[in-house]
This record gives C-alpha cells, sequence and structure tokens, in this order.
C-alpha cells in the first residue's frame, strides 16, 4: 500500500499536467477552429441562414422635436422645441440576391429593409398624432434655389402658396405616418409657373421626394428605405481569412465614394474610402481590438468606433466600443479630414476655413439637400449651434453611438446608431416668409437603430458557447486542482507510513525481556513445589 502512494503521486502529477495542456494548448485551439467554423458564411449552415435572414428584427425608434413656438421664430425670437417618442417600429432585413465568388471567398448580396409600425412600444403615442415640424422639404428648395441662384427664385415667391399649399410659416403641421413615411403633399394640381417649377425640383431627383401618379409629389423621411435596399454589397465570407469575416469588399461595384472632396490629383480622399463591416456583424475574437469601423450608407460615410472597456449583456461578457472624436467633433484641416468639409450649404454658421464648427457634418452630398449631421441633442456640438436654441437636453448614456460585442464570434449583443439630423434655418432672399428669421441650426428629429439580443438568441450564444466554455474551464481546473492534491498529498502518506515511530518499538523489547526472565526462573530455579 505504501508504493501504491507514490503510484497515485505520479498519476496526480500526470493529470495537474494532462489539465495544463488541455487548458492552454488543447481547448483553446479547438476553440478557436470551431468559432472559425461558426463565424465563416458558408452557405446551408444555420450561421449563414442567421446572416441571411437576421432571426429578430432590429429597433428603429424615432425622436421628433416638436416646436412650441413657430410663430415667435417667424419674428425673429429664439426657438424653442420638445422632443416628442420615441416612435418605435420593427425593422426586418432579409438578404436578397445572394451569390457566391467562384472560390467562395466573397458573398455579393442586397439587403432589403421593411418598417412595421410597433404600437405597443410606441404606446401611449400614436402615428397620428399632431407635431409641429420645420418644413423641411420647403425650406431644402428655397436654399437649393438660392445656392444655384435660379432666376425663378423670385417666381417661386410669387408661386409659394400654389407649390406648398398657402403656407404661413416655415413650420408644418402633420403627423409621424404622413412626415416618416406616407409623404408631405405638395405641387398639388399646379399649372403654369408653378408647375414649371415643380418640374425643376422633379428633375433633382431627390431621395425623400417622390412623384405620385397624378403629377404631385410628396416628401417624406423615410420612405426611401422602407421595402427597398441600399445598393449591392460584397463582403469577405472569412474561409481564407477570419479576421476578414463579414468586412466590405465593394458597394455598388467600388471600394470608394464620391460624395465627400477628393485630392487635387483626383485620386479618393480618406474620407470617400469604403472600409470595415455594415455594422450588423463583425470578424469573431475581437480580444485586444482597440478599434473598428463601420460604413453606414445612411450618411455616406465609414465611421470608427474605439474600445472603451468591458461590458457585459445578460451575462454574456462583452466589449464595448463606442464613437471616436473624429466622428463629429474632429473636422478639418487641422485633423487631417478637411475632405468632410464641403461647404454646400450657403450662408450657414461656419468656421473662417468654411467647415461647419465642432460637433456638425455637412451631409449636402449625400442626401442632395441641405441636411446637418449631429449627435442627438447636439451633443458636443459647438455653443455656436447649440446657444440658439431651447429644449435641447444631450445625455451620453441616451445619446452615445455604442456596441456591445461578444469577444470570441464578434457578434453584437447591445447597441444603438443614434444620430439626428438637422437644416439651417435663416432669411432667404427674395422670400417674404423668411425675412425676419434669425439663422440657427434647427432639430429635427433623431433616430436610434439597434439592437438588444431577444431571449432566443442570447440562449443560443449561452448554449452554444459560454456553457461549453465554462465546462472546459471546469474539467482543465478539476485536472489541475486534483492533480496537485494527489501530487502532494500522496509523497506525504508515502513518508508518514514507511517511518517507523518510536511507540511500535518499546513494547517489543519489554515483552521479549520478560519472557526471558520468566524463563529464566523455570530453568534455573526449577519448581520449588518439587
Amino acid at each position: 500500500m505504501v508504493q501504491w502512494t507514490l503510484v497515485w503521486a505520479g498519476i496526480g502529477v500526470l493529470m495537474a499536467i494532462s489539465g495544463a495542456l488541455l487548458g492552454w494548448v488543447v481547448f483553446p485551439v479547438a476553440v478557436h477552429d470551431k468559432i472559425i467554423e461558426n463565424t465563416e458564411l458558408r452557405q446551408e449552415t444555420p450561421q449563414f441562414k442567421r446572416w441571411e435572414a437576421i432571426p429578430q428584427p432590429l429597433d428603429f425608434k424615432v425622436y421628433i422635436f416638436n416646436v412650441t413656438n413657430p410663430y415667435e421664430v417667424q419674428m425673429g425670437r429664439r426657438p424653442r422645441v420638445v422632443e416628442v417618442g420615441p416612435f418605435v417600429y420593427f425593422q426586418y432585413r432579409n438578404k436578397d440576391n445572394v451569390r457566391f465568388s467562384r472560390d467562395r471567398s466573397k458573398v455579393h448580396f442586397s439587403q432589403q429593409q421593411i418598417y412595421v409600425f410597433d404600437a405597443e412600444s410606441s404606446y401611449p403615442l400614436t402615428e397620428n398624432d399632431q407635431l409641429t415640424v420645420l418644413n423641411m422639404h420647403m425650406n431644402s428648395i428655397l436654399q437649393i434655389a438660392e445656392d444655384e441662384t435660379y432666376d425663378s427664385l423670385r417666381l417661386i415667391n410669387v408661386e409659394l402658396n400654389r407649390i406648398f399649399g398657402r403656407p404661413d410659416s416655415m413650420f408644418l403641421r402633420t403627423t409621424p405616418r404622413e412626415f416618416l413615411f406616407d409623404g408631405v403633399p405638395f405641387c398639388v394640381n399646379v399649372i403654369g409657373i408653378a408647375k414649371a417649377i415643380c418640374k425643376e425640383i422633379e428633375k433633382r431627383n431627390t431621395k425623400t421626394i417622390r412623384v405620385m401618379p397624378d403629377g404631385s409629389m410628396k416628401f417624406s423621411f423615410f420612405f426611401h428605405k422602407n421595402m427597398t435596399d441600399d445598393g449591392t454589397y460584397t463582403i469577405n465570407t472569412g474561409i481564407k481569412d477570419a479576421t476578414q469575416t463579414q468586412m466590405i469588399e465593394y458597394w455598388n461595384g467600388r471600394n470608394t465614394l464620391d460624395r465627400w472632396t477628393n485630392r487635387s490629383l483626383g485620386s479618393a480622399s480618406k474620407c470617400n474610402m469604403i472600409v470595415g463591416t455594415d455594422g450588423s456583424g463583425y470578424p469573431p475574437f475581437r480580444e485586444g481590438v482597440k478599434k473598428m469601423t463601420i460604413f453606414s450608407s445612411d450618411i455616406c460615410r465609414t465611421v470608427d468606433i474605439k474600445y472603451v472597456g468591458p461590458s457585459s449583456y445578460e451575462g454574456i461578457p462583452a466589449l464595448r466600443f463606442e464613437t471616436d472624436k473624429n466622428f463629429l467633433n474632429e473636422i478639418g484641416p487641422e485633423y487631417g479630414n478637411d475632405c468632410y468639409c464641403v461647404n454646400r450649404i450657403p450662408k450657414a454658421i461656419v468656421k473662417d476655413n468654411g467647415c461647419l464648427y465642432k460637433g456638425a457634418l455637412d451631409l449636402s452630398t449625400c442626401f442632395d439637400a441641405p441636411v446637418v449631421l449631429t449627435h442627438p441633442h447636439m451633443m458636443g456640438a459647438a455653443q455656436e449651434y447649440t446657444s440658439l436654441i431651447d429644449g435641447l437636453h444631450p445625455d451620453p448614456e441616451k445619446h452615445q453611438i455604442f456596441v456591445d460585442v461578444e469577444p470570441l464570434t464578434g457578434t453584437p449583443l447591445n447597441g444603438g446608431k443614434r444620430v439626428q439630423f438637422n437644416m439651417f434655418l435663416r432669411r432667404i432672399d427674395s422670400i417674404r416668409l423668411t425675412d425676419r428669421l434669425q439663422t440657427t441650426l434647427f432639430p429635427v428629429l433623431w433616430i436610434e437603430e439597434g439592437i438588444a439580443l431577444n431571449e432566443d438568441m442570447v440562449k443560443l450564444i449561452d448554449d452554444s458557447l459560454m456553457k461549453i466554455l465554462t465546462l472546459l474551464d471546469i474539467v482543465q481546473w478539476v485536472m489541475i486542482g486534483s492533480g496537485l492534491v494527489l501530487a502532494i498529498i500522496m509523497p506525504i502518506v508515502y513518508f508518514t507510513k514507511r517511518r517507523p515511530s518510536s511507540g511500535s518499538i518499546t513494547p517489543s523489547l519489554t515483552t521479549t525481556t520478560s519472557a526471558g526472565s520468566i524463563s529464566d526462573g523455570g530453568v534455573l530455579g526449577g519448581n520449588p513445589q518439587k
């Protein structure tokens, strides 16, 4: 039995070594290979099916700025706005026209988006609530006409009532349903000069304006996004290089845009580069990655998001990424990205070099309309903009762009793309309705497009990844722990059993002496009775 203690000690050493090898060599390699297998885009795999049709709709929340003093603003007073929302929509995304390259390393597709109003989540708000908002299409058309020095601008002033339905201010009484999707009608039953002007508007082919069968027009902020796609994507499937999984190779057959200023020699500037993923997924193994890039067709640019610290979602460990300062706060020649300074909004509040102040981005070349992008409630924007309006309440917790990513698979667990759309409201030459307006960067609405994985998806990640990792950890540390216990305890038992103790020797000597005395007494002394 004493020798078996050494055998068990040896077994313990082998268990500890095996546990260490499994935990730090075998298991990581197996997990690494399995993650690659499960994140590559291969046809007929569960991952591919989830990519092809996202298993849960995204949340699309719209917050509209209701103007409480429209007629005071017309008289040159300071605007007051109140945020109303969210108006919540389900955003469904499905991949169409999916086809692979010959070597399966790339996949081409378009992505249809469908919006459905979620009355339950929006309650007590409804799509038919009455709101007063900036009349975006009228403001845009008037500013474009002034910028392009149309001789017809004076005629627009005369025909304003026919074109825009007898407006008495630069604001519009409407509903979320009409303003966002159904459309605000204008150019209705026009004749003569008004009809000619409407034809000029039609020729611009602005995506937020559509022509109706009767020849009238409608403006809606998101109709062009509903039941349609935003172009053709070509992305990397990751089968050759896992670090490139879901990275965009081309958009509409190109890897550059033509929306921003290019270099003097005509080569594409950094602002026009298409880089990163579309934000619906990321390559695996994000641990240690300090920056990722997303391409957003909605705002015609790539956006850097940087790692800010650990996070978690429903018990799943995550890495949190947020937009960097160079998204909106650091734009201009001093930051090496003055290609974003398109300087297309005349008479706007800008710096001497033509760039907008901190926190604002001119989207004129993206929207074909003088739209300005900011964070919600102009968070982080310069006082040149925020000091001119009442009712803005920026809050990083509510208004920061962020995403929580599972570090091994690159799966977005929770996140929100939060941006605000604004327009400069100002005096326009020859338009009497604008004579008293003070130049203001006016907020219209902001959106939150995000995802928070539902219970089924959380369970899928938990069962297929987290529980397996936990089990492997248990196996590793049980083997190491049990092995170390055996390796330490068994030698102690061995040496304890082998060394004789003083208590076992003394009684032996005493017994021998006593026996000898009796024996001697019998032999030498004989039997006294004899």
